[in-house]
């Protein structure tokens, strides 16, 4: 009965979390869009970030399942997710590996897009991955230049930057988005006092939504780190009162 309650707890707390950035995205989605139309022109992306890619894993090398300080982020860590932030869910590479792949990673802030498969998700980097490896499936775009790394991720999640992706998505067996058509994606430019009024908005709601990620998942790893030492009566709370 403890257990199941402490289960329940956590569930709730995750509901909560979730509930919470959901409402938070849609109302940055919703001024974000309000905003878009006011734009003057446009810039192709590749003049305003570089756009780099991943590393595929050397040959007969294999991802591990227990946790270092070198995660491996992959295109199914992009499902669903506005911040690629660490989980459970996450495999990593051993030390030599990460060595002979350590060009190909990630900081905090770069917005990553994957380009073979499902093409087209798209996550911000949080500070849980910051220096993570990252998959050759994906890119990332770094040292953005006039927009923020929350502006280009409302960009390509919207209809127009969803029409652009699939513009500049090539082949008939397996498709993938070269870089180059990446670095062609035109970004809608804002005049400076629209610019301001957005990004620090948008600032302020996903820093709040970065913050819920990052403790929904630690509430998730101490769920799973005590519920197996209640269940196995190693860890005693029958005197607590719930």
């Amino acid at each position: 009965m403890v257990s199941f309650s402490y289960k329940l707890s956590f569930r709730l707390f995750n509901c909560e979390y979730s509930g919470i950035n959901n409402n938070l995205e849609q109302q940055a989605e919703a001024i974000f869009q309000s905003i878009l139309s006011n734009a003057i022109t446009t810039v192709n992306l590749g003049e305003i970030a570089d756009v780099k890619g991943g590393k595929r894993l050397p040959k007969g090398v294999n991802l591990i399942d227990i946790p270092n300080v070198h995660p491996y982020i992959r295109v199914r860590n992009l499902n669903n997710v506005l911040f690629a932030s660490l989980t459970p869910d996450y495999a990593y590479v051993d030390e030599e590996t990460h060595k002979s792949i350590s060009r190909y990673i990630v900081s905090t802030g770069d917005v990553l897009l994957s380009i073979v498969g499902t093409i087209g998700l798209t996550a911000i980097v949080d500070s849980t991955l910051d220096k993570a490896n990252l998959t050759e499936n994906c890119v990332k775009v770094t040292n953005l230049k006039h927009i923020t790394p929350e502006y280009l991720l409302l960009y390509l999640r919207s209809q127009l930057g969803k029409e652009a992706i699939t513009k500049g998505t090539v082949g008939a067996v397996q498709q993938k988005l070269p870089i180059k058509n990446i670095q062609a994606i035109p970004i809608p430019v804002l005049s400076e006092k629209d610019k301001n009024t957005l990004f620090c908005t948008l600032d302020s709601i996903f820093a709040e939504i970065s913050s819920n990620v990052i403790q929904s998942a630690k509430l998730s790893s101490l769920r799973d780190t005590l519920l197996p030492r209640l269940m196995s009566g190693e860890l005693n709370v029958s005197d607590i009162d719930l």
